[in-house]
């Protein structure tokens, strides 16, 4: 079954930094990216990364601005990549899920997250729309990127 999903990018601008997760556990344990997760039925992708958003940090967020896409053909998982500099709150993390935290934009701790996420952002940092396809192996480790 197609699994749909959304990733949020939230860019604070007043002190330059970005909203990032630690998962506790499934397929990202111990890694670092961004807030997100499954579309539900009967949902739209902007309501889907307004509530993730929501659910796993206690931001919430507006007017999220599609900045990409991305596919993992292998998990049958579709990613669509929003970003959001207008926001709500404080960080009230899910901790049994994710630790929630403000990064600053010039220390991103990229070799603590995966290699799709080390590829992808800095193309949507350089305000470019991302529209990739990730293979993995059977090691979880990418053999190919295409660009769509």
């Amino acid at each position: 079954m197609t699994k749909q999903a959304s990733l949020s990018i939230v860019e604070n601008k007043e002190t330059h930094q970005f909203l990032m997760i630690r998962h506790h556990r499934g397929i990202n344990e111990g890694f670092i990216n961004f807030p997100g997760g499954k579309q539900e039925p009967a949902e739209t992708m902007e309501q889907c990364v307004i509530r993730e958003t929501f659910e796993e940090t206690g931001i919430t967020i507006k007017n999220p601005i599609q900045v990409g896409y991305i596919e993992f053909p292998e998990k049958d998982f579709f990613v669509h990549i929003f970003k959001s500099t207008e926001f709500l709150g404080k960080i009230n993390e899910k901790q049994d899920e994710v630790n929630a935290f403000w990064q600053d934009i010039d220390s991103i701790p990229y070799d603590e997250m995966r290699e799709a996420d080390r590829d992808f952002l800095p193309d949507i940092l350089a305000g470019k729309y991302v529209k990739k396809r990730y293979i993995y192996d059977e090691n979880f480790h990418i053999k190919e990127i295409i660009d769509l």
